[in-house]
């Protein structure tokens, strides 16, 4: 978190993904099927990377944490898509 802090504003799938203590091929499966937000950063119709919203990671510890339960990373995906429409959050 502490790129956060510096004020960078994303993570990278790798970094995100250990933040989260998870593997990344699974970070990927969820950005692909909607279950968690990022951004697709590629040119044209090329291959590109994803990047994670640094707040959505946040999002999705906070929520545990102040829940003191299970938060389902798929709620935080809807949460963030329903609060990101018509511009970026």
């Amino acid at each position: 978190m502490r790129k956060r802090a510096a004020g960078v504003p994303t993570y990278s799938v790798p970094e995100a993904a250990a933040l989260l203590s998870i593997s990344q091929e699974y970070l990927y499966r969820l950005i692909q099927s909607d279950g968690f937000p990022a951004v697709r950063m590629r040119a044209g119709r090329g291959q590109g990377r994803y990047v994670v919203p640094a707040k959505a990671v946040e999002r999705l510890l906070d929520g545990a944490t102040d829940a003191g339960t299970c938060v389902e990373s798929a709620e935080v995906a809807q949460q963030w898509r329903e609060g990101t429409r018509g511009g970026v959050a």
